[in-house]
């Protein structure tokens, strides 16, 4: 926020692992348009705000859906309720907003397939075409590709269940084709970013392993999907709820919305399946659907469980309601809807049952009184004139926001209020402090899962942290911080995929320990290393400090006094870093990777005596060129823009310790210059005798026309959405041979 209103574009963050694209890396979301509450409030604030407005909007674009689809007004906001107020979307709000807000969209673009299946025109095009960039643009990629996949099955069921004919099928799907692909084109201000991201990265367009698809103590243990099992019916906010589940018993009995019903109940069935992993066969089934295998933990698929309950529980309360009401049922119906609520009634008591036992987290008996409760009000239903049913309708609504109110709420901590947030203040004046002395150079802060350390906040006092949690990350850093810890270039351990920061400092297998390989921190100037005292207790921690050399901070650190579990924070200082920017007069070529990295981690190399530069041929140097490189000063240092002024003794090159990445222009006095890797991470420019002013700037193409074609797509968007006279949609009933007479007539 404090980028954009400096009118700073946050293309490249230079305060994390020696630099990385930032827009590129997919999870912040910075063009998502809701996330101007951040310029426009304080953050703890625009937090809260921006959650109450995604619940709220998905809570009215649901109810439209479920309208839209031909649902009465209580099974629509049965089916908001269930969605908004319990399962992923709760857990997703508390613990992952971008997961929310790429997931709210998911109803709208709902409600535009509803619309294309009925023959609607330009306007559903348009609003599944904006629900799909919103999603891109809110940077969780996994979730809009779920959306994607419960857009295109919801279209099959509706066209073949509406059987419109050929012709109309096909236009139909043409439509929806096109409106994906106007949305894609709308995100193309993050994809285009992304994607040149993912192709020079750890996380490729290609199917991740089973283990590093579940990183977190494998597929069972590790699964949030199959430990949600246990607590399916009723206890905690992920549970189903007895009402939910005994109207979702009464969907297959619902004949006229049958082809909604069905999707639902596939879609509903199928993704939990999926969420569980390779505990079933059907796990082999989501790796072979195209993209789903690119992604980690596919339990985030109950999202899309959870909206297809939502539709299936309001399609069977649906049914329920239109018991006895002859004037609006065709005689099949007359004969299955009682069904519809013997199905309800009997999964109400076997609900029930099964929570008496104890079956669910808790135990508790109010789930069994809200069933009681239900059993009642759908007996009473079931005997009542239609004109008394909407106040009982009302009240088994009612009772299904009881029983979600009766959950246990989420133990989280909500950073919607100052003192809330505090935590991460903790330490500020000792940040404050670090951000003076470091300057240009970088500081490596030893943090697991402290939120009082957490290496995103040190952007904000202008650190350049050496390592930060990025799990898309370019390769270049993936081998150089894996071979820092491991002595291996390739991660073949958990978490079995580089995820940014160093989470632990004992190398795998035989490899020797951390500070065999102290060189590969002095090249990336890392001046300082942070961390708890309680940090010096682990074994390797303590031993690395010593053989590195690393001194103690002499300078005391405010607010930092000793406790007894050592939460204080101390500082050491590495008298070996080299500076941020240098000049080098001998190079040679670069040996293979594993090579490299072995050759430039040893204590003897000095990069300033000779470097390894791809890309060009290797100098060795004219008259004065065996006498060691000097830094160079830097004399602007901006999150885009870089400028060095060096001197050099005779031809060489200039090695600025910052991420070698495309979109990285330099100039030499104004003259374009090439920029190389050097020393496998950082950058080269090759610069002539004499005093010269270097100039890095990051100008990447890839957004430049991502940028274009977003704003092209918004241009087609309000054209489509345009006042004016539209075809009138079709309904997504079958009719008979005479109503379609009649209609004619």
């Amino acid at each position: 926020a404090r980028w954009f209103a400096r009118g700073v574009l946050p293309l490249w963050n230079p305060y994390a692992l020696c630099g990385i694209p930032w827009i590129a890396a997919l999870q912040e979301g910075f063009l998502y348009p809701p996330h101007v509450l951040y310029l426009l409030l304080p953050t703890p604030t625009a937090f809260a705000a921006s959650t109450v407005f995604h619940l709220i909007f998905i809570g009215i674009s649901t109810v439209l859906f479920a309208r839209r689809a031909g649902l009465g007004y209580a099974p629509a906001v049965l089916a908001a309720v269930l969605f908004v107020l319990r399962g992923t979307t709760i857990l997703f709000a508390a613990t992952e907003p971008p997961q929310l807000e790429a997931s709210a969209w998911l109803p709208l673009g709902a409600l535009a397939v509803v619309d294309l299946a009925r023959g609607g025109g330009r306007r559903p095009v348009a609003i599944l075409a904006l629900s799909t960039s919103l999603s891109i643009l809110a940077g969780y990629p996994q979730i809009t590709v779920y959306l994607v996949y419960t857009w295109v099955a919801l279209l099959i069921a509706l066209l073949v269940g509406g059987r419109p004919g050929v012709r109309r099928g096909v236009a139909a799907a043409g439509l929806f084709a096109a409106g994906l692909a106007l949305g894609a084109l709308g995100g193309g201000a993050q994809l285009l970013p992304s994607a040149e991201l993912l192709r020079l990265g750890t996380r490729s367009s290609q199917s991740l392993t089973v283990d590093a698809m579940f990183p977190l103590v494998g597929y069972v243990f590790g699964n949030p999907g199959f430990r949600s099992l246990g607590e399916a019916v009723a206890g905690s906010s992920v549970s189903f709820g007895v009402v939910g589940l005994a109207f979702a018993a009464a969907a297959p009995f619902a004949a006229r919305r049958r082809p909604l019903a069905l999707w639902a109940l596939v879609c509903c069935a199928l993704t939990l399946v999926f969420a569980l992993g390779p505990l079933t066969p059907f796990f082999q089934l989501y790796r072979a659907l195209p993209t789903l295998s690119w992604f980690r933990l596919p339990n985030r698929v109950l999202c899309v469980t959870d909206f297809a309950f939502a539709t299936t529980a309001a399609v069977g309360f649906d049914a329920a309601l239109a018991v006895g009401d002859r004037m609006t049922t065709t005689p099949r119906a007359r004969i299955r809807l009682p069904g519809a609520v013997l199905a309800a009634l009997l999964a109400l008591a076997a609900a029930s049952l099964l929570v008496i036992v104890g079956v669910g987290e808790s135990g508790d008996w109010r789930p069994a009184l809200v069933a009681a409760g239900g059993i009642a009000a759908l007996a009473a239903l079931a005997w009542s004139r239609p004109s008394r049913r909407p106040p009982i309708a009302g009240a088994l609504v009612a009772l299904a926001v009881i029983e979600i109110f009766l959950t246990p709420p989420l133990d989280e901590i909500l950073p919607y209020t100052s003192s809330a947030t505090a935590v991460y203040r903790k330490h500020e004046k000792t940040f404050v402090l670090l951000g003076r002395i470091a300057m240009s150079q970088r500081v490596w802060v030893l943090n697991w899962i402290s939120p009082d350390v957490a290496q995103k906040r040190l952007a904000i006092y202008g650190l350049r942290s050496f390592d930060d949690y990025e799990p898309v990350n370019p390769l270049r850093q993936s081998q150089y911080y894996t071979y820092f810890v491991d002595g291996a270039p390739t991660v073949s351990h958990w978490p079995w995929l580089f995820p940014g920061n160093l989470i632990n400092l004992k190398p795998y297998g035989q490899a020797p320990p951390l500070q065999a390989r102290r060189r590969l921190l002095d090249l990336a100037a890392v001046r300082f290393v942070v961390m708890h005292r309680a940090a010096l207790l682990q074994p390797e921690v303590r031993d690395f400090v010593q053989a590195a050399g690393l001194q103690r901070w002499w300078m005391p650190l405010p607010r930092e006094p000793a406790t007894p579990t050592g939460e204080e924070l101390v500082v050491f200082e590495n008298p070996h870093a080299l500076p941020r920017a240098y000049v080098v007069y001998r190079s040679r070529p670069a040996p293979e990777v594993s090579e490299l990295l072995g050759r430039i981690s040893q204590d003897g190399f000095d990069p300033l005596v000779e470097s390894y530069v791809e890309g060009a041929p290797p100098i060795a140097g004219g008259p004065g060129s065996r006498q060691r490189g000097a830094a160079a000063p830097i004399t602007l240092d901006e999150e885009r823009v870089v400028e060095v002024e060096p001197t050099l003794a005779s031809p060489g090159f200039l090695v600025l310790a910052d991420s070698f990445y495309p979109g990285w222009q330099a100039t030499v006095d104004g003259a374009p210059a090439p920029i190389l890797p050097a020393n496998h991470l950082f950058r080269a420019v090759p610069v002539p005798a004499g005093r010269h002013r270097v100039r890095f700037e990051y100008r990447p193409w890839s957004f430049t026309l991502g940028a274009g074609a977003s704003l092209a797509s918004l241009a087609v968007i309000i054209f489509l959405l345009r006042p004016g006279r539209e075809a009138s949609s079709r309904t997504l009933t079958p009719t008979s041979a005479p109503a379609r007479a009649a209609r004619r007539a």
